[in-house]
C-alpha cells in the first residue's frame, strides 16, 4: 500500500448553497458585469413607455403652448367603489372631473378635465387653461407642479437608465484594455 492511501480523507463541509453561486460570480463577475447594460435597456423600456403613454399632451402643452383664464361651467361627480378579490366591498369615494370653459382669441372652448380631483370644484371658479394655439380643443386646467406627474418622474429614471446602458455599451464597444481572463476566452 502506498502512504498516500492510508491518510485519512478530510471531512466534507458542510453544503453552502451560496458558496457556490459566490465563487462563481467572483470567477465570472466581471464578465457578467460587462454586459449589465442589456439589463439597463430592458429596464428603461417600461418607464419610458409609461412616460410616453400618460404625458403625451402634457408635455406637449407645457413645453409648447399658451396660458389663458378659464371658468369651471359644470362639476361631474364619479363615484369609485374599491373591492377585495373576494368581492366585498372596503371603500368608496367621489372623484370629481370638471368641465372648463375659455376663450382663445375669438372662440369659447369648453373641455373636460380627465384628470379627476378628491374635492369639487365650484362651479364658476376661476381656473387657468393651458391650451395649444395650434389646436385650442387640446387643453389642460393648469395644476401647477402636479401637471408633470406621472410623466415626468418616469422620463426622468427612464433617461437615466438609458444614458447609463448606453455608457455601458460604448464602454462594451470601445473598451481597449481587455482583462486577461476575457482575452483568452
Amino acid at each position: 500500500m502506498s502512504p498516500e492511501a492510508k491518510q485519512p480523507r478530510p471531512a466534507p463541509a458542510p453544503w453552502d448553497p451560496t458558496a457556490g453561486i459566490l465563487t462563481w460570480f467572483a470567477a465570472k463577475g466581471e464578465k457578467i458585469l460587462r454586459f449589465a447594460f442589456i439589463l439597463q435597456f430592458i429596464a428603461a423600456i417600461p418607464f419610458l413607455w409609461l412616460a410616453y403613454k400618460t404625458g403625451k399632451t402634457q408635455a406637449t402643452l407645457l413645453f409648447r403652448s399658451q396660458t389663458v383664464p378659464g371658468i369651471v361651467v359644470a362639476v361631474i361627480p364619479f363615484r369609485q367603489y374599491k373591492t377585495s378579490p373576494s368581492g366585498v366591498l372596503y371603500a368608496r369615494g367621489t372623484i370629481y372631473e370638471v368641465i372648463v370653459e375659455f376663450n382663445p382669441g375669438d372662440q369659447r372652448i369648453r373641455f373636460q378635465d380627465r384628470r379627476g380631483t378628491a374635492f369639487a370644484s365650484t362651479v364658476g371658479s376661476p381656473v387657468r387653461v393651458i391650451y395649444d394655439p395650434t389646436h385650442p380643443l387640446t387643453a389642460i386646467m393648469d395644476r401647477g407642479y402636479w401637471n408633470y406627474l406621472p410623466w415626468a418622474p418616469c422620463a426622468a429614471i427612464g433617461c437615466f437608465l438609458t444614458l447609463v446602458a448606453l455608457k455601458g455599451l460604448l464602454l462594451v464597444l470601445f473598451s481597449q484594455v481587455r482583462s486577461p481572463d476575457i482575452a483568452h476566452t
